[in-house]
Parts: structure tokens; sequence; C-alpha cells
């Protein structure tokens, strides 16, 4: 039986982003209804539903197994309450306020967070490649200013995911703010020095794995930094990469006579669409994450992951707890 949807937030967001997906889903979800605060869409909302203004009526008239929230974070407020008090299980996209997911916790409704980093094609597949056994036990996970704030944190939080994902037991920071030198962008334009505030941790999670967590507000503006990457020191290897395909990975192990190999990870396309990642251990094993969705930008590849857990398969796996969790690993420590 087909889950019903009702959408909350027609704009760019929903039309440009989440209905490609939800349609490529058509087998198992079904869009019911859709809420603006106008009662009316854009002609390029194309989607055979009826539209309310009242996010009540919708749930009432339409009774939704689960309702997707896509409008901006900084309008979340104005609607939440009247969500929770549908008492109708939804997910919503990941937010920096962190009293909208403690008021979430608080009301007891079932919720999900569509935080899209951790869940990346490339991502996915490095988690397959640690819950293989391939790297041993787990001693470290770094994010060495790859990913922006909460996003990273919850990338390393992710590679030590089992059935429960570990929680950090303690967390000490610094920080400091740096004026960069003069520098050319990549366009060849001259750029003034700018202030930089940088971040660096060191915590210890629940499970004895180290976090190492280092972070700047300017990490997409600074073009002379060539390398920036998301670490994992296991007792049998290591991964070293980015989390977008563009950026590479490199995943070295030991096999059984204790002799470091590098693995050759091979990246399949379809025209522009990544369909598969793959690599093959030192005893044999293939490793491959597989394109299961079809034409769909990378983050919305992961959307469509947590998608199918999250409204199809009824598992919050990524929780509002989850998204608690990785801002105190961005935002606290001292």
């Amino acid at each position: 039986m087909k889950k019903r949807i009702g959408l909350i937030g027609a704009g760019n967001r929903t039309i440009n982003y989440n209905l490609p997906i939800l349609k490529l889903m058509s087998d198992d979800l079904e869009i019911v209804g859709v809420t603006t605060k106008s009662g009316e869409v854009h002609r390029r909302m194309d989607v055979d539903a009826p539209v309310f203004d009242s996010i009540t009526k919708m749930v009432t008239e339409t009774k939704p197994d689960m309702l997707v929230i896509s409008i901006k974070s900084n309008t979340v407020t104005e609607v939440l309450n009247e969500v929770i008090s549908t008492n109708t299980p939804f997910v919503i996209e990941t937010t920096d306020n962190y009293s909208i997911y403690t008021t979430i916790s608080e009301s007891g409704v079932k919720a999900g967070v569509l935080e899209q980093w951790p869940f990346l094609p490339l991502e996915q597949f490095k988690k397959m490649v640690l819950e293989s056994g391939a790297l041993g036990q787990i001693l470290s996970v770094e994010n060495d200013y790859r990913t922006y704030d909460y996003h990273g944190a919850a990338q390393l939080r992710n590679y030590l995911a089992g059935d429960t994902t570990p929680k950090v037991i303690s967390l000490k920071s610094v920080e400091n703010n740096y004026r960069s030198e003069f520098y050319v962008d990549k366009e060849g334009e001259s750029k003034m020095p700018a202030l930089e505030k940088v971040k660096a941790k060191v915590g210890l999670f629940e499970n004895g794995t180290m976090l190492i967590y280092k972070f700047s507000d300017k990490h997409k503006n600074m073009p002379f930094r060539k390398f920036r990457s998301l670490k994992v020191a296991g007792s049998k290897g290591s991964i070293i990469g980015d989390c977008l395909l563009e950026g590479g990975c490199e995943i070295s192990v030991l096999d059984d006579e204790g002799t470091s190999r590098d693995l050759k990870i091979e990246q399949k396309f379809k025209e522009e669409v990544i369909d598969t990642i793959s690599c093959t251990l030192p005893d044999g094993r293939v490793i491959e994450w597989k394109n299961k969705f079809g034409e769909l930008s990378e983050h919305q590849l992961a959307t469509a992951h947590l998608f199918q857990e999250m409204l199809i398969n009824d598992n919050m796996f990524y929780s509002v707890d989850n998204a608690m969790q990785d801002m105190v690993v961005s935002y606290a420590g001292g």
C-alpha cells in the first residue's frame, strides 16, 4: 500500500529538489495534499493534489501518513506548533535553530531530519567499507576543514553508526580569529584579507573512538587551501578524501599478510549520472554502492535514501536527537 504524503511548502525547494525525488518514488508514495500560505501554488508545481492554506485542514481532509516540511528554516517556527498539534509523523530540513529540535523532541511526535551530507553516494560507499570490517576498529574520525559545521559532525558520527550511534562524552575546543593574506581567487580576482574564525576540537566518543574536528567559517573562500578532507583511521586501514564524487577518495587497508594495499575505487556513470561506486577488498570481497533512484543529483540521491528509510520504511534513523547531538559536537566544547 502506498504511503500518503502531505507537503508543507510549495517553493523552489519543493519544486526543484524534493518533488522530482517523490515522483521517482510514486510506486510507494502518493502526494495527497499541499499547503501554502496563500492556498495557491506556482504553475511549475506539477502535482495532482489539492492545495490548502491550512496544515490542520489538509491533515483533516486528506489524512496523510507523513508530512514533508520544505520551507525556509527561519519560518519553520511559524508552523511548527500546528504541525505538532496534528500528531502526524513528519520530516524536516536541517536547521541551526536548536530550539526547533528541542520543541519537536519534547512533543513526542515521530519526526526525522533530512540531513543529506552523511548520505551522499560517496559517504554511503565509505560506510559500506567500514561496515565490512576492512578497517578494523575505528580509532579516530576527523573533519579537516572539509564540511560546514554540524553537517561535518553528522558525517563523522555516521561513520560510527550501528544500531546506536555513539555519543560524545568528552569535548574540548579552542577558537581563534585570523586575517588571511592577499590572494587571487579562481576567477583571477584579487581578494582583500579576510577575517577567519577557526575552531579546533578534540573529543572522545563513548565507544573509545577519538573525534578530531577542525572548522573554518571561510572554508569555501580560501582557494589556496588545496586539500580539505574527511578522514577515518582504523586499526587495519584508513580513508582520506572528499565526500563529493569529483573530490576523490583514497582507501588503504592491510591484507592477511599485514601488507598495506591501496584499494582501486571505480565510479561508473550512465551519461552524467552516477551508477555505481565499487572496490575489491584484499580478501576478494566486492563492496558496491548502486544508484537505486535514477537521474538525480548527488544531494538528491542522499535525500532519496532518507525518504526511502523515513517515508517508505517508517524508519526515522536520523532523528531530532541525532541532529541535537551533531549540533552539540559542532557548537559545544570549552
